[in-house]
Order: C-alpha cells, then structure tokens, then sequence
C-alpha cells in the first residue's frame, strides 16, 4: 500500500467513525518507520536517529528514565525539577532561553511522560538550525540552575493548576481511582497537595537532577531532515562534559488485584451530574495480551462506533468513553462516563452490561472487522506525526522488540479474531472485578452504586 493510500484509508476510517459507520479494507497495510540503530556516546547515553526529509524540520526528545514521579522520594519533586529546566541554566535566564529559542525558530518542553516513569525534554525547529537548537537545549538539560524567585513563581502556577483541577468532577474521579486500583503502588499516588508543594525546595529538586539526570539512562530520539552521522557527531559534542554517575533504581514490587471491588463515593452536594470512573488492573506493555485488548478497548468504549459511546445516543449518559494505559509496570484499563445525577442508576447498569456482553459473547464479525479497520487506519495516521515516530521507536526500544515491531502491528491486528478479544476481555474486564468511583451528589446516587456492593465515602 503507497503512503498515499496509507493516508486515505486514514482519513476514511476517522471520517466514517464520526458518522458512526467505519470502511472494511481488507488491502494489507504496508508500512516503514525510519530506520535506527540506537548508538551509545562515549558518556552513555542513547541516540536513536532517524532520517525524514518530508520537511525541512526536526525533533528531538531527551526521555530519562528514573526521573518520573513513580520514583520520587516527595510528592511533586519529579515534575518541578522538570519544569524548571526552562527557568535558566549556568549561561542563559529563562527569559534568555525563550528569547534564544524563538530566534532560532524552536519549541522547546519539559516535563514528565504519562507513565510517570521517565522525564523528557522535547524540542523542534528547522533543520538549518539543527546544531543552534540542540546546543540549547542541551545547555538546559545538564546545567540548571534552580534559582529561588523562579522556582517559587514554578510552585505557585503548579498549585494554581492543581487547584483548578481540584474543581473538576472528571480529574477527581480520575485521581480517585488510581488510588483504588493501585493501592499503595506509586501510580496510584494523585498530585501533590498544597502543603506537599510548600515543602519542595530548590535545593531538593537540584538535588534529584544531580542524582537521576545522567546520561546512561538518558536516550536521545531525533527525527527529521538531519543525517544520522551529523546528528551523532553533534550530540556528542554537546553532550560529552555529561558525566553524572549512573543512578541506582528499579520498578516498585508489581500491584496485586484486590479480591474485592471497591465503590467510591465523593460528595459534590447539590450536583446536576454524576462523574463516573470505572477499571482495574491490565498487564505490563510486553504482555502478549496487548494487540488483543487493544482491540477490546476500541469495541467497547474507544471509537467512534464503540459501545458505550453508544449510550449517549440513548441519552443514559452525556460523555462515554474507555481507555487503556500500559507501562513497564501493570497498567489499567478505564471507563469514564458523565449522566444527569438521575440517570446514574441506569447508566451503570448499562455500562456493566456491555462490560458483561464483551465478556461473555463473541464480538460480531462486522462489528470486530470494523473495529480492526479504525485501529488500523488511526495506526497509520499517527505515523505523520513526528513525536508519535519518536514514542513508537522508543517504545522498540526500551522493551526490546523486533527491528520491524511496527512494520508488523497492522497484520497482527488484522489477524486477530473473536476467539482472542472475548479470552482478553474475560481475563481482564470482568465487570464483578471492576471498582467504581462515582463523583456527584451522594444523597441521591448512593442508593444506585449500592446496588453494586459496598459504598464507601
């Protein structure tokens, strides 16, 4: 298949997916992700480089591994050191490196990932400046400064947002259920509270960036119009004074599935609508499950013509949705949902039918061909976005999967079959196994969730 039809079915597939229908293409979906050997600098770190001369552009990511919040010794360390790493280093202010990087034509981020087990540093701009951008951010990324007056400005917009997120309905229940999945494991942990945030000072986040920012467990992506032999030679020259010891560090004992569902309450008095969070526990990304169920996440709650999307045309619920989340670590699955405080009664029981159904029946031939057919032509319409090339190879290579792992996702999922979805779904999404969080006003939900078990508040 030509990139052009790679595109079009694209294209067809999220189109027909807002009008509730998708496109069966049974034409093989050919693909090729850049080519990269991942090659090791003289100070340890990674570089995955790869050629893309579409445009006169290019992007890199810095991901270091152990800086995430699943590691961090207080509760919002990990995402102020990252944060700060904009606010000025030992040769430029913040001002300055926002100044540099607009005049070099450059974006440039910090942060953490979603799987809170890596920091990353992002930046892009044009391919003539390549060598300009990256001795930016470089500069950065290895020498931070961490001064009070920026940092305290930091804290104060972080508590602002977190805050804000404290008012949400879908944030609190999203939060709350982590929690319950997770138990004690560190990905259940929410975000820092007020005082928690009051407690981090410079000199802690200097300190976690001296111990967990070094370059062997830093891998470098790059992709664009640069050669691959430039941007080693570049990286290199930059990068070569980095020489931080290696940090010591390991994945947190695996979380367990508790042997009973739990039922969350959180009240919101007087509330017009109720906020519901519904999941458990899945496996670890190098499960041989994955392919399996993500396709039993697309049928019930990820796509366009999904099932419970599908509840809001009946007018049980306002919003619907299910997603899966997956790391080095077990990952989970959710529901989230929002219905008129009067309807949540029977928006779960909707909700647990269709979690039943998918256990219990086959999924319909048309129905899987369909769901395939949108999982595969929104595979493909990610492969024009350079960040998502950049996650994909770095997701090869951090699990150790095959040179052409991608290259091959559309035919496994092509050749998945009923059989295999419903083997999935029973294992993990049984809905007498699923915990609840519901986010509304308790005096008149309560008596619904009951029906499902024990409430707590």
């Amino acid at each position: 298949m030509t990139r052009r039809s790679m595109l079009a079915l694209a294209a067809s597939a999220v189109a027909a997916e807002r009008k509730n229908r998708v496109p069966v293409s049974h034409e093989p979906l050919n693909i090729k992700l850049p080519q990269a050997t991942p090659i090791q600098l003289s100070n340890g770190l990674t570089l995955i480089a790869m050629e893309e001369n579409r445009l006169p552009l290019a992007w890199v990511r810095f991901q270091i591994d152990g800086a995430g919040s699943l590691y961090e010794p207080h509760p919002g360390l990990a995402y102020i050191t990252a944060s700060m790493l904009l606010e000025g280093s030992k040769h430029r202010s913040g001002q300055q490196i926002a100044q540099e990087a607009a005049r070099l034509g450059a974006t440039l981020d910090a942060g953490l990932d979603l799987r809170r087990e890596t920091a990353t540093v992002d930046a892009s701009g044009l391919s003539a400046r390549f060598y300009d951008w990256l001795a930016l951010t470089a500069d950065l990324l290895q020498n931070p400064t961490f001064a009070v007056d920026e940092f305290n400005g930091r804290r104060e917009r972080r508590g602002v947002n977190l805050r804000m997120d404290a008012a949400r309905p879908e944030t609190v229940a999203d939060y709350a259920l982590n929690r319950v999945i997770y138990g004690s494991h560190p990905a259940g942990a929410g975000s820092a509270t007020a005082e928690e945030l009051a407690a981090l000072t410079p000199e802690m986040a200097a300190s976690w960036h001296r111990e967990r920012y070094a370059p062997a467990n830093t891998v470098l992506t790059v992709i664009g119009r640069v050669r691959t032999s430039a941007v080693s030679s570049a990286a290199e020259k930059l990068l070569s004074t980095w020489k931080t010891p290696a940090p010591r560090f390991s994945l947190p004992p695996e979380p367990q599935r508790q042997a009973q569902r739990r039922i969350l309450v959180i009240d919101r008095p007087g509330a017009a609508q109720t906020r519901l969070a519904i999941g458990n526990l899945l496996f670890p990304r190098g499960s041989p499950d994955y392919d399996a169920t993500t396709i039993a996440n697309r049928v019930l709650g990820a796509g366009g013509n999904s099932r419970v999307e599908k509840l809001e045309a009946s007018g049980q619920v306002l919003t619907a949705r299910s997603t899966m989340a997956t790391a080095r670590f077990t990952g989970n699955w959710q529901i989230r949902a929002t219905m008129r405080t009067e309807a949540t009664a029977a928006a779960l029981t909707s909700i647990f039918a269709e979690l039943r159904r998918l256990c219990e029946e086959p999924v319909p031939s048309q129905e899987l061909e369909e769901a395939k057919s949108a999982a595969i032509g929104r595979f493909a319409l990610t492969l024009e976005q350079p960040s998502d090339v950049i996650n994909y190879s770095y997701t090869r290579y951090r699990y150790g999967f095959s040179a052409d792992y991608w290259e091959h996702s559309p035919a496994r999922t092509g050749a998945l079959t009923a059989a295999e979805i419903q083997a999935v779904a029973r294992k993990y999404y049984q809905p007498e196994q699923a915990h609840i969080v519901a986010v509304g006003d308790a005096s008149k939900i309560r008596d619904a969730l009951s029906k499902f078990g024990k409430v707590e508040s």
